[in-house]
C-alpha cells in the first residue's frame, strides 16, 4: 500500500510540475513588458498593455474606475506585477484564451478541513471557511468541484459538507465568494493508478472553461428575480465568470436539474427543460416547456413556450412563445408573439406580434405589428403597423402605417408622419417635419389665383408642400387647397432652383363635381438672406374638370386660359407663371 501512495505520489508531482511548466509558458500574465507613465487614466494604460502583451482585458467598468490615474514605471516586469502594482493588489486575474478578466477580490478567505475521508464509491468532504484576517466565518461562500460540476453553500456558520463520487483522482475544492480572492485546495482521494488516463481523457473531452468579466445580467431581471433562488444568485455573485463546459443538461425547474445548484455555472450543448431551465449557456440546442434562463451566450437554436432570457449574446434561431430578451448581442433571427428585446446589437431577423425593441444598433429587418425601436445608428429596414422609432442615425428604410421618427435620417421615411431632428434622406408623407431641416412659408401669386399662401417642409433634398389659394374678385372667386413635394438645387450662396409638383383642388362654386389641378413648377430663387428669398418661374398645369358650365360669382377655369389640349371635354392644359416671397 505505502508503494503504491509513493508511487502515486510521484507521478502526481510529475504531471503538476508539467502543467505548471507548460501553464507558467503560455500564461499571459507571465510575459514581460515595459511600460512608463505618469499620471495617466487607468483605461489608456490598459489599452496599452493590451497591445504590448497582443491580448484584450474583460472587466465590469462600474468597478475598474478607468479614469482614475496611475504611474508606473516598469522595466521588463511581468504583466501580473504591473497589474498588482496598478490595481494595489486589490484584484485577482483569471486568464482565458487571448483574455485576462480582471475581478474586485480585496480580501482573503482560508479554509479548515473537518473531514475528508473516502467512504466506499463516495468522498465526503466537510469543513469551514472564514476571513484570513478576522477569522469571521464567512457564510454564503460556493464550494464547488468543476470536474464533478457540484457545488454547495456554506451556512450561516461558514460550514460546509460536500459527498462527491470517489473517481480515484485528487479531489480539488475551490472555494468562492464575492470580494475574496479565490483559494483552491486538493483532496488525495484513494487512487486507481491504472484508470487514471483513461479518467483523465474523459474529463477532458467534457470539460473547458470559459471566464467572462460579467454573467450577472440574468439575476437581476425581473425574470431572472422571479424563477431564481436566493442560492442561485447567491452562487452568481461569488462564482462570476467560472463557467464548465458539458454534453447535456436536463432540468424541471431552476436548480432541479442534472447539473444541481451548479447548472447556473454550465454551458451545455443539448439542454431540455420540463418546466424551466437555468444554464450559463448553450452551444447547440434548448428547449424549455415554459421557459430558458441562460447566463450567457447561447448558439444554434433556443426555443421556450413563453420567454427566453439570455444574459450573453444570442448567434442562431431565438423562439419565444410570448417574449425573447437578449441582453448582449442578436445575430439570426429573433421571434415571439409580443415582444422581443435585445440591450446592445442586432443583425438579422426580429418579428414579433407587437413590437421589436433593440437598444443598440440594427444590421436587418425589425417587424412589428405595432412597431419597432432602434437605439443607435442603424442601417436597416424598419416595417411598423403603427410605427416606427429610430433613437440615433438611421439609414435604411422606415415603413409604417401612421408614423416614423428618426434622429438623423439618411434613409427613407414612408408613413403618414415622418419626424426627424436632421435629416440627408427622404421623407414621404403627407406631413414631414424635420426639426432643423427645410422650412419655408411661401406667399405668391400666379395666372389663376391671386393669393396663394404655401408651408414647406423637409430638407433640401425633398419637402412636403401644404398650399391653400384663391381669386379675389366678387364676380370670379376661386378658391383651392392641395398637397405637393419639392426639391431644390443649390446653384451657389444666393442661387436656387427649386422643382415642385402638386396637386390641388379647385372649388367653382359646387362640390358635386370634380376640379383637380395638377401642377408642375420651376422656380428660380433668389436668397437675399437665410430667411427672406424671391422666387419666380414658368408652370405647366393640367386641369381635370368633368363641371360643364359655371356657377355664378365663380371663375370657370376652363374658360381662362388657352389649353394646348384640344377636343377632350375633361382635360384642359396651359402654360403659366408664379411670382412670390419665401419667408424663414
Amino acid at each position: 500500500m505505502l508503494y503504491k501512495l509513493h508511487r502515486y505520489l510521484n507521478y502526481t508531482c510529475c504531471l503538476l510540475l508539467l502543467t505548471a511548466l507548460t501553464a507558467h509558458a503560455d500564461s499571459i500574465l507571465s510575459k514581460n513588458i515595459s511600460v512608463h507613465v505618469t499620471e495617466m487614466r487607468l483605461g489608456t494604460v490598459l489599452k496599452t498593455i493590451e497591445q504590448k502583451g497582443n491580448f484584450y482585458f474583460s472587466y465590469n467598468s462600474s468597478i475598474v474606475k478607468t479614469d482614475s490615474l496611475v504611474t508606473v514605471n516598469a522595466d521588463n516586469w511581468t504583466i501580473k506585477e504591473v497589474l498588482d502594482h496598478m490595481l494595489s493588489y486589490r484584484f485577482e486575474y483569471r486568464e482565458t484564451k487571448n483574455f485576462i478578466i480582471l475581478r474586485y477580490a480585496p480580501l482573503q478567505l482560508t479554509i479548515v478541513t473537518d473531514k475528508a475521508a473516502t467512504e466506499g464509491d463516495s468522498y465526503s468532504i466537510s469543513g469551514t471557511v472564514t476571513d484570513e484576517q478576522t477569522g469571521y466565518k464567512l457564510p454564503n461562500a460556493s464550494v464547488y468541484s468543476h470536474e464533478q460540476l457540484q457545488s454547495v453553500l456554506t451556512d450561516k456558520e461558514g460550514h460546509f459538507d460536500m459527498t462527491l463520487r470517489n473517481e480515484g483522482q485528487p479531489i480539488t475544492l475551490t472555494i468562492s465568494r464575492q470580494f475574496y480572492k479565490d483559494t483552491t485546495v486538493t483532496f488525495l482521494a484513494d487512487v486507481n493508478v491504472r484508470s487514471t488516463d483513461t479518467t483523465l481523457k474523459k474529463k477532458r473531452s467534457l470539460l473547458g472553461y470559459i471566464l467572462s468579466d460579467d454573467y450577472s445580467g440574468v439575476e437581476n431581471t425581473a425574470l431572472g428575480k422571479l424563477f431564481l433562488s436566493t442560492k442561485q444568485q447567491i452562487q452568481a455573485a461569488n462564482l462570476g465568470g467560472l463557467i464548465a463546459q458539458a454534453p447535456f443538461q436536463a432540468s424541471a425547474i431552476p436548480g432541479v436539474s442534472t447539473h444541481g445548484n451548479f447548472s447556473g455555472q454550465v454551458v451545455n450543448v443539448v439542454s431540455l427543460n420540463a418546466v424551466g431551465g437555468y444554464n450559463a449557456g448553450v452551444d447547440g440546442f434548448e428547449m424549455g416547456i415554459i421557459f430558458n434562463l441562460d447566463k450567457g451566450d447561447v448558439g444554434a437554436v433556443q426555443i421556450a413556450g413563453i420567454f427566453n432570457v439570455v444574459g450573453g449574446s444570442v448567434n442562431g434561431i431565438q423562439v419565444g412563445g410570448l417574449y425573447n430578451n437578449v441582453l448582449g448581442n442578436m445575430r439570426g433571427i429573433q421571434l415571439a408573439l409580443l415582444h422581443n428585446s435585445v440591450k446592445q446589437n442586432m443583425n438579422g431577423l426580429q418579428l414579433s406580434a407587437l413590437y421589436n425593441h433593440t437598444r443598440g444598433s440594427v444590421r436587418g429587418i425589425q417587424l412589428g405589428a405595432i412597431g419597432n425601436i432602434a437605439g443607435k445608428n442603424s442601417d436597416a429596414l424598419q416595417i411598423g403597423g403603427i410605427g416606427n422609432i429610430a433613437q440615433q442615425k438611421f439609414g435604411g428604410l422606415q415603413v409604417a402605417g401612421l408614423f416614423n421618427y428618426a434622429k438623423h435620417l439618411s434613409g427613407v421615411q414612408l408613413a403618414l408622419v415622418n419626424i426627424a431632428d436632421t435629416s440627408s434622406g427622404f421623407s414621404i408623407g403627407l406631413l414631414n417635419i424635420i426639426n432643423s431641416g427645410y422650412h419655408k412659408l411661401a406667399i405668391s401669386t400666379n395666372e389663376t389665383q391671386n393669393i396663394n399662401l404655401t408651408f414647406k417642409n423637409g430638407n433640401n433634398k425633398l419637402y412636403t408642400i401644404w398650399q391653400g389659394g384663391m381669386r379675389v374678385d366678387e364676380n370670379s372667386k376661386l378658391y383651392s387647397f392641395g398637397l405637393g413635394f419639392g426639391r431644390e438645387f443649390g446653384l451657389g450662396q444666393h442661387l436656387a432652383i427649386n422643382t415642385e409638383i402638386g396637386s390641388s383642388y379647385l372649388y367653382q362654386g359646387t362640390w358635386l363635381k370634380t376640379n383637380q389641378l395638377n401642377k408642375f413648377n420651376l422656380d428660380f430663387t433668389y436668397k437675399v438672406s437665410r430667411k427672406f428669398s424671391i422666387f419666380a418661374g414658368p408652370s405647366l398645369n393640367f386641369l381635370y374638370s368633368d363641371q360643364r358650365s359655371p356657377v355664378d360669382g365663380y371663375a370657370y377655369v376652363r374658360d381662362l386660359h388657352h389649353s394646348f389640349i384640344r377636343d377632350n371635354r375633361n382635360w384642359t392644359g396651359w402654360v403659366g407663371w408664379s411670382f412670390g416671397i419665401n419667408l424663414f
